[in-house]
């Protein structure tokens, strides 16, 4: 009479999150810490590609994204925000709403402003919501693209830094960026631990280290491959390359969306104004070029609550110098032949604050050029009583 050998019981099986849990167990606070700083660096990747989804994809619908380049609508409006605008009929914009037109004093450029008076013959007088006053010249209905719906905070500083050369704020963002994709893999070697010792049905090696574990690895480093084994190392391969496509697809839709966003922005127009000059008895018309104030510079005025601001320039007489804190007008000279204007209104509850200041040309009425190089100041100041200095 024959004999049959008798079957081995099946082992117990074990669920992933156990296997994971014994496995980090044996790593103790430290492998706890992985996890944790992996998965909040993997959460703050997501919300950013969520921003720049939210910054991009209305596009599909025929909506503009644009980049805010300048701080004319803070407080509700920062720059590097990117506000997305609807398309409109124009016979139904009314006071109140956010508006993205062409910009009337240049041409080529956008402008984001809030509708704020009706002018004449139907046109829209309007003024940033930081500006003292309304804008200067009045917009046509028909130059409006669409009324500001969605806003996107400080998803574009980049393209902003980059445009304003500040390549210093943009390396470190880059350098963040990186730093925060390293992060998300922290966790790896933990997670490929416990799909190495979970096969593909959830059986999870026996507890209990020491000798039965070294035997066990032993007795299976001995057994013949059979095909459940083949199966297991499959799967293991195919689970890691899943994961690297995952990580290389997160990685390129944020490339993507960032870039996206850039392309959006408005060019900048380049142009040169004309003025007629008598040189014969009929005439001539030269040309001449909006050139920028360079060499700003900033003193303390004798007193405790001003500056005066000064710039060195090379250009035509112009009609007149502005100083500019991004596009909001401080001063403005009273002849084209200064070069230098004294500041010393403070702002309400500003306390220490420090702002960057340019100067801008104002040629042949409408032309402009601004200086790209800047000084700052300092501004304290609380109800009637303000200081302004270098």
């Amino acid at each position: 009479m024959s004999t049959h050998p008798a079957h081995a019981l099946p082992r117990h099986h074990a669920s992933a999150g156990a296997s994971v849990a014994a496995t980090v167990g044996t790593g103790g606070l430290a492998d706890w810490s992985r996890i944790v700083v992996a998965t909040v660096a993997r959460g703050v990747v997501a919300a950013l590609l969520g921003l720049a989804f939210w910054a991009v994809a209305p596009a599909v619908l025929g909506w503009q994204p644009t980049t805010v380049m300048t701080g004319s609508m803070a407080p509700r409006i920062h720059v590097g925000d990117v506000v997305v605008s609807r398309p409109v009929d124009p016979l139904s914009l009314h006071q109140g709403q956010v508006l993205l037109f062409d910009d009337p004093d240049q041409a080529g450029h956008l402008r984001l402003h809030r509708f704020d008076a009706p002018g004449v013959d139907g046109a829209i007088v309007t003024k940033g919501d930081a500006n003292p006053s309304a804008d200067s010249s009045p917009v046509a209905r028909e130059a409006v693209h669409g009324v500001a719906m969605v806003r996107v905070p400080a998803v574009g500083l980049p393209v902003v830094w980059a445009r304003e050369g500040d390549w210093a704020h943009l390396g470190l963002a880059a350098a963040a960026l990186a730093v925060l994709l390293v992060l998300t893999t922290l966790d790896s070697p933990l997670r490929r631990r416990a799909s190495s010792a979970t096969d593909v049905d959830g059986d999870a090696s026996p507890p209990g280290g020491g000798e039965r574990a070294g035997e066990d690895e032993e007795a299976r480093l001995a057994a013949p491959t059979t095909p459940r084994r083949l199966h297991r190392r499959l799967h293991r391969r195919l689970h890691r390359r899943t994961r690297r496509r995952r990580t290389t697809a997160a990685v390129s839709a944020a490339v993507i969306a960032t870039s996206t966003i850039g392309l959006m922005l408005p060019a900048e127009a380049v142009a040169a104004p004309f003025r007629a000059t008598t040189a014969s008895p009929t005439s001539s018309l030269t040309a001449t070029t909006v050139v920028a104030p360079t060499a700003l510079t900033c003193t303390n005025t004798s007193g405790s609550s001003g500056v005066v601001i000064g710039w060195s320039y090379s250009g035509e007489t112009p009609e007149k110098f502005e100083l500019l804190y991004g596009s909001t007008v401080l001063a403005t000279t009273t002849a084209g032949t200064q070069r230098s204007v004294t500041y010393d209104q403070g702002a309400l509850l500003a306390l220490g604050n420090r702002y960057t200041l340019t100067v801008r040309t104002t040629l042949a009425g409408s032309w402009t050029a601004t200086s790209t190089s800047t000084t700052s100041v300092q501004v304290t100041a609380l109800l009637l009583v303000s200081a302004v200095r270098c």
